[in-house]
């Protein structure tokens, strides 16, 4: 399994956690089996981009979340990282949000007035 592919099954557990939401509950709700979706989550499959897209917007979340390196997923339950990483983190991530929603509120006022 590539660093990759470990990183999206982390980030989509824990969103899906996040969530409330179990894996049967969750394979329903994205059209997949729950056994599909147990292979995923233990990295004996991954997801086609329809997958990945169903995934996305059940779970209300930007493609790039599930591939975070230093997404929550990663340091929300580890005492090794301090307050302030913690806050520096989630703060670069809410920064990264910012700029992209700016960028897609740019291309649809251009629309508009062009």
């Amino acid at each position: 399994m590539t660093h990759f592919q470990e990183l999206f099954i982390r980030n989509l557990r824990f969103y899906r956690k996040k969530k409330g939401i179990s894996q049967q509950a969750f394979s329903e709700k994205i059209s997949v089996s729950p056994n599909y979706l147990n292979a995923v989550e233990n990295g004996k499959n991954f997801p086609s981009p329809e997958v990945i897209q169903a995934i996305i917007s059940s779970l209300e979340i930007l493609p790039y979340q599930l591939f975070l390196e230093e997404c929550s997923a990663s340091f929300s339950n580890d005492s090794s990282f301090s307050g302030d990483l913690k806050n520096t983190m989630v703060i670069q991530e809410l920064t990264d949000i910012k700029q992209k929603l700016i960028k897609e509120l740019d291309g649809v006022i251009g629309k508009i007035y062009c």
